[in-house]
């Protein structure tokens, strides 16, 4: 295929008469890049910026000759949005393209002041909800509804900004908002926040209140190994149960951290405390000498994930044997700082057998072992081999 290079002839006129703003080019590419220029040319008159990605694809037909395709893709992203830019194509001349943009200054500050009215209108709204909030104590919607207060004033302030670039902005249009003296409000609530979590009979019970008494749908996640594992909002008493079964599966001991779950912005300037909670599995009674047919570090990990899943391994006569085959198939990543196994875990006593297959990551193949050992059905292996199976 022949390369076949374009040339951009780039002809621009521009005019600033009365409140309008003008601008013309040309192009040998398309009629689309001959808009495209001729609005970045309005566009920087005004302080924008227009952003395009303009691709030309080269086919060569069953005769040999060559078709060229061009598909131009236009965004204004701008201080001043170019709302209502009038485009006119020109007369195609000696194969160019030609375009004119015109913008209308005093269209354009109209459209931004009615914008500027409608944000104000909604924050006044947004206001009045989150004093409802404080009143009803609710904290999810009360943090929900100050991000989205937060979020207007942002977009008022662009505006403002868009209108600085048309005309000068008068004081009265500056914002003033009430964010100040609500967020104060929720975070000295917040700092009243208690969290109280007690672990029963399988269940994780964490109670809320502030300094008004239980505090009803208030969020709350339990986090594990820096992920959360169980969220869920508190009932009309404050209280919200979390059952542990699903935890335990995934791993039988542990540690858990209890905590609102909402933005840390507020968590953190209110310094609201974290509640940590240990967890282990109950023994099953049942004990198993341990045939493991792997290396050390591999098989001293199954040894403690066992005995963290509720069974006894014990180095005595007389007692059933477990024996354990661990296989891995591993792969590292492309810049070899990382790699992944897959372990191939065959359990067998007597004529219950059990194959698991996790899998695991870590810096290195030893470490990606360990973790996928720990990736094993604790529920499973209980089911199997537990008393009474």
């Amino acid at each position: 295929m022949r390369l076949i290079k374009s040339l951009l002839f780039l002809f621009p006129t521009m005019a600033l008469a009365a409140n309008m703003v003008t601008y013309t080019a040309t192009s040998n590419v398309s009629q689309k890049d001959a808009d495209k220029k001729a609005l970045e040319g309005v566009a920087m008159q005004i302080g924008a910026k227009v952003d395009s990605k303009m691709e030309t694809y080269l086919s060569e037909k069953a005769d040999g000759s060559i078709e060229k395709t061009t598909d131009s893709k236009k965004s204004v992203s701008t201080n001043v949005l170019v709302k209502g830019a009038k485009i006119v194509p020109g007369p195609k001349q000696n194969g160019l393209f030609q375009s004119t943009v015109t913008v209308d200054l005093d269209q354009l500050a109209s459209k931004i002041l009615l914008d500027l009215d409608q944000v104000k209108v909604q924050m006044k709204s947004k206001d009045s909800l989150i004093r409802l909030d404080m009143l009803d104590r609710d904290y999810r919607k009360m943090e929900s509804d100050m991000i989205q207060l937060e979020k207007m004033a942002r977009t008022y302030d662009e505006h403002l900004e868009a209108l600085s670039f048309v005309q000068a902005v008068p004081k009265e249009l500056r914002l003033e908002t009430t964010m100040g003296e609500l967020t104060e409000f929720l975070i000295s609530s917040m700092q009243t926040v208690k969290l109280d979590a007690q672990e029963k009979n399988g269940n994780l019970s964490v109670a809320v209140s502030d300094f008004a008494g239980p505090i009803a749908i208030f969020p709350v996640a339990l986090t594990q190994d820096g992920k959360n594992v169980a969220v869920a909002k508190t009932d009309a008493k404050g209280v919200v149960n979390f059952n542990l079964k699903k935890v335990k599966n995934l791993k039988p001991s542990g540690d858990l951290t209890v905590h609102a779950d909402m933005n840390f912005k507020f968590v953190r300037q209110s310094a609201l405390q974290n509640v940590n909670v240990s967890y282990g599995a109950k023994k099953t009674g049942v004990a198993y000498r341990l045939a493991c047919k792997g290396a050390a570090a591999e098989c001293g990990a199954l040894q403690k994930f066992l005995t963290d899943a509720g069974l006894t391994i014990a180095d005595q006569a007389g007692i059933p044997e477990l024996s354990v085959t661990l296989e891995f198939s591993d792969k590292d990543n492309s810049s070899k700082t990382l790699t992944t196994s897959r372990a191939t875990i065959k359990f067998s006593c007597a004529d219950k057998e059990l194959v698991d297959q996790p899998q695991g990551v870590g810096r290195d193949a030893e470490a990606a072992h360990v973790k996928a050992i720990s990736k094993l059905s604790a529920s499973r292996i209980l089911e199997t081999y537990a008393a009474g199976k």
